[in-house]
Parts: C-alpha cells; sequence; structure tokens
C-alpha cells in the first residue's frame, strides 16, 4: 500500500499539473491557463486567438475546444511533467485536456526546446498542435489514434499549425549530411498529409481510414 500510495502521489500531477502550484492562473478565449511567471493578459489573448482561429480552420474541431495550459517556462515542472520527452516543444496528457508547455515568451509568440536546428517555432502554432490531438481523439476515439502512424498524426496537427520546426533548407542541410532530426518525421508528415488531403478532397475522414 505505501508504495501505491507513492506511486500514486508521483503520479497526480501528471494528471492534473495544477496541483503543482503554478502561482499564477487566468482564462484567455475557450481555455483556462497557468503559468510559472505573470502572465502578459493581451499577449496571451492575441496568441490563443491565433491558436484557436488554426484549429477551427480544422473541419473535424467543434465551436470551442477548451483545454487546460500550463506555461512551465522550463523550469523544474517541465522536467517532471515531460518526462522522456524533455526535448518536446510541448506535450498533451489527459485525452488532450492538459496541455504542457516549455519555454515560451507570450509577447514574441514563439517557444523554444534549445535545440540548435529547429528549435524555434510560434508558440500559437504550438498550442494549435497541441489542440489538434485532443481534436483527432475526440473524434476518432484513443484505440483509433494508437493504431495509426506516428507520421499521419503528427502531420496532420502540424498541417492544421500551418508551421512544421524545419524549414526545407533546414531538412535538405540534415538529409544531405545523413543525419537525423525528430522533427523530420514532423516535416515529411506534413507533407503526406497535405498531398493525401489534396487528393481525397480535403476528407480527415478518408485521411484516417474512417471512410
Amino acid at each position: 500500500m505505501a508504495l501505491g500510495a507513492l506511486v500514486l502521489l508521483l503520479a497526480s500531477p501528471l494528471l492534473a499539473p495544477r496541483l503543482l502550484a503554478f502561482p499564477y492562473h487566468t482564462k484567455a478565449g475557450d481555455s483556462q491557463v497557468w503559468s510559472e511567471t505573470p502572465i502578459d493578459q493581451a499577449a496571451l489573448g492575441r496568441v490563443m486567438a491565433r491558436a484557436e482561429a488554426l484549429v477551427s480552420a480544422s473541419p473535424i474541431a467543434r465551436d470551442q475546444e477548451p483545454r487546460r495550459i500550463f506555461l512551465t517556462h522550463g523550469s523544474w515542472r517541465w522536467l517532471w511533467l515531460a518526462n522522456a520527452h524533455r526535448g518536446a516543444f510541448a506535450l498533451t496528457r489527459l485525452g488532450g485536456q492538459n496541455l504542457i508547455v516549455n519555454q515560451a515568451d507570450l509577447a514574441s509568440d514563439r517557444i523554444v526546446n534549445n535545440r540548435p536546428v529547429g528549435g524555434s517555432r510560434q508558440l500559437s502554432s504550438v498550442i494549435a498542435h497541441e489542440i489538434t490531438h485532443g481534436v483527432l481523439l475526440h473524434h476518432f476515439g484513443a484505440i483509433a489514434m494508437v493504431t495509426q502512424p506516428r507520421w499521419r498524426v503528427e502531420g496532420y496537427c502540424d498541417h492544421i499549425a500551418q508551421e512544421s520546426a524545419l524549414t526545407a533548407d533546414d531538412v535538405a542541410r540534415i538529409e544531405a549530411r545523413g543525419e537525423d532530426h525528430p522533427a523530420l518525421l514532423y516535416y515529411h508528415g506534413r507533407q503526406r498529409v497535405e498531398a493525401e488531403l489534396a487528393a481525397n478532397g480535403g476528407s480527415v475522414d478518408t485521411l484516417f481510414g474512417r471512410e
């Protein structure tokens, strides 16, 4: 029982990150936002307005896609909550409802993950990408998402975000050197997804094999 209680104690913030006592909280658009540092409400409003506009372009998105968003700024809270995904820009927990964000700058709408190449993106695009993970889970279900190839899921999320971490020039240089980069899957996945959507008339259901 003691071991079980310890596991529950350690895992509980993963399910409810607000248990980590984020000192600042506000509402922006459809979502609740917690932060480690004071929140620039105007800048947050601009970021969330763009993120929600991007998500609304998906034909399978609902009129509202509220989320709980946690801005960690790369601190110990990020290390705990991200766990094995510490090099990510952000990640989604609890069935798409909790969004954990790495080092973000609201004023400039940027987020970084400290990679020398592909280490910066628009924060609003990353939030849109993560919200889209929840959109896919709600529309298709968890089992369907687990069985999908990762390139298709991440590629669709980047398609909705209208941005990838790598540029075409970055990809050309990386591949010319025969190197690997975790964002290559996202870049090529987005290209494949957009090609398939163009060929099937824009049907997300067909893209993910429902039709």
